[in-house]
């Protein structure tokens, strides 16, 4: 699983829970369906009342298959508030947009692609509900992960009526992980703007 891979299951998690019932057993949601419903949702969400994000980079060697840092090079931490089409850094003193930005350094504003740091984050931090937006259309494989979290117990009350015993208990499953395939073509792509921004180097 890749770097670009991890975030977006993380913004699933917050964004693309589904429940079922136990006795829906033989049902499980379609996670394409619930990958674009997420999409749909955040972009809503970041046009009405907006959102935070916060998202840590960590990079350097790895020596085994899951890629595990054991040699840390590059260490980075950004929140970000979004409403689109803007993005708001207030511990950096950032405003951007999809394609421009500017950073108030206390004496005066500069473009943030002009700055080594600001063309690091635009390679790294980039907007979540257009990350989604673009697996939700390209993905080639949207599958269910295995829950971390026990199925809850439910109570169900019965119909009022004369014959009412009371209720019944079940479980409800919950959907919230997902890993979403992407074409060779995109990880290529993302591979290169990581590289651009000099996070291999260390810069």
């Amino acid at each position: 699983m890749n770097y670009f891979t991890k975030i977006w299951i993380l913004i699933l998690v917050l964004g693309a829970g589904s429940v079922m019932q136990a006795g829906e057993s033989e049902v499980t949601p379609d996670a394409r369906k619930v990958l674009k419903k997420a999409s749909s949702d955040l972009l809503n969400q970041a046009k009405k009342a907006g959102f935070s994000t916060r998202l840590a980079v960590a990079g350097g060697m790895a020596n085994n298959a899951d890629h595990k840092i054991v040699d840390q090079a590059v260490g980075e931490a950004y929140f970000g508030r979004t409403r689109v089409p803007v993005m708001f850094l207030p511990e950096r003193q950032i405003f951007r947009t999809p394609t421009k930005g500017a950073q108030f350094t206390g004496e005066f504003w500069r473009v943030l692609q002009a700055t080594a740091d600001g063309k690091k984050l635009d390679r790294l931090f980039a907007f979540p509900e257009r990350v989604l937006l673009e697996a939700s259309k390209k993905a080639t494989k949207v599958e269910w992960l295995d829950s971390k979290v026990a199925p809850k117990i439910v109570k169900k009350e019965k119909a009022k009526g004369r014959t009412a015993v009371g209720g019944s208990e079940h479980e409800e499953k919950v959907f919230h992980r997902m890993r979403v395939t992407l074409p060779a073509e995109m990880a290529l792509k993302y591979f290169i703007d990581m590289q651009n921004s000099g996070c291999l180097t260390g810069g």
